[in-house]
């Protein structure tokens, strides 16, 4: 493959990504405001998330200032987003799997960073007497990640056909994820245990990126890679595996939301908007007919 179509195909799964991912951010950040479940504990409840407290608790609670503990939600979120500790509590078997799977991809987003901090230093003029080894931590970190993801994505993908409460919900989509993410892993760990220069030719090609240099060459395998890398991309922000942005709203804006209703505040206004939302629910129970809003229907109930 040539270094011009090597270059538009990336700019175009790069592109297709960037744009998917921010328009499917979005939509999830307006989605309507979730039905309240008032759970505990809720880890900034200052004082009383040990025991599944809450400031409801308290005596006219409404006229005292409210406390948070932004270091007990930090430490739950630092705790489930690196260990999954909500899947080693409730599903081992499964964590022994997906926990080398996600670190992989922590390892391989942190030599990422790396990559690209290197060669912005290098593009400022700044190069440092270390700038070898700084090229040996990337090619470690890339490998231990694709080493790490690769055994995770293998077993969860037997897993999936082992296990039989797992295979009783498995779809076609989950299983095609799990093989293309291990043939990302697969290829980026072939292609850094026979390249001796594996993070200087992916700097490269990042440089050709972003200045348009079509004379960039890369060895067959690491195009593969590096393409198969991208489509991925490309492809993510259309699956469930949007799930590590949704789970921001997960937490935040549904079980840890235990902001009070004022009056005129926020929280009223989305309510009301909600309410004066025309029905269209099919069950009879209802009585939904596309006009009849919440308020219609429940003070018909009312009425009745």
């Amino acid at each position: 493959m040539s270094g011009s179509i090597l270059l538009v195909v990336s700019w175009l799964l790069l592109a297709i990504f960037v744009v998917a991912f921010v328009l499917r951010t979005l939509r999830i950040a307006k989605l309507p405001v979730h039905l309240r479940w008032e759970l505990a504990p809720v880890p900034h409840e200052k004082g009383k998330s040990h025991y599944g407290g809450s400031y409801l608790e308290e005596f006219e609670w409404w006229t005292k200032p409210r406390e948070k503990d932004k270091l007990s939600e930090a430490s739950f979120m630092f705790q489930e987003i690196v260990f999954l500790k909500s899947v080693w509590e409730n599903n081992r078997r499964l964590w022994w799997f997906s926990f080398p799977f996600h670190m992989g991809m922590y390892v391989l987003i942190a030599a990422g960073a790396l990559l690209l901090l290197g060669g912005a230093l290098e593009l400022a003029g700044l190069q440092t007497a270390g700038l070898g080894d700084w090229r040996s931590a990337i090619t470690v970190l890339a490998g231990a990640g694709f080493g790490l993801g690769g055994i995770g994505a293998l077993g969860l993908l037997v897993s999936r056909f082992a296990d039989r409460r797992l295979r009783e919900f498995t779809t076609p989509a989950a299983l095609f994820n799990l093989m293309l993410l291990l043939a990302v892993f697969a290829t980026g760990a072939y292609a850094v245990a026979v390249s001796q220069d594996f993070a200087v030719r992916v700097s490269s090609f990042g440089g050709a990126l972003l200045t348009a240099d079509a004379s960039v060459e890369l060895p067959g395998f690491l195009a593969v890679h590096l393409l198969l890398a991208l489509a991925f991309l490309a492809y993510l922000p259309f699956t469930r595996m949007m799930h590590f942005v949704a789970k921001y709203f997960t937490y935040h804006e549904v079980r840890w939301d235990d902001e009070p209703l004022t009056a005129g505040g926020r929280l009223e206004r989305e309510a009301v908007r909600l309410l004066d939302q025309p029905i269209t629910w099919a069950g009879p129970h209802v009585k939904a007919d596309g006009e009849k809003n919440w308020v219609d229907v429940a003070t018909e109930e009312m009425k009745s």
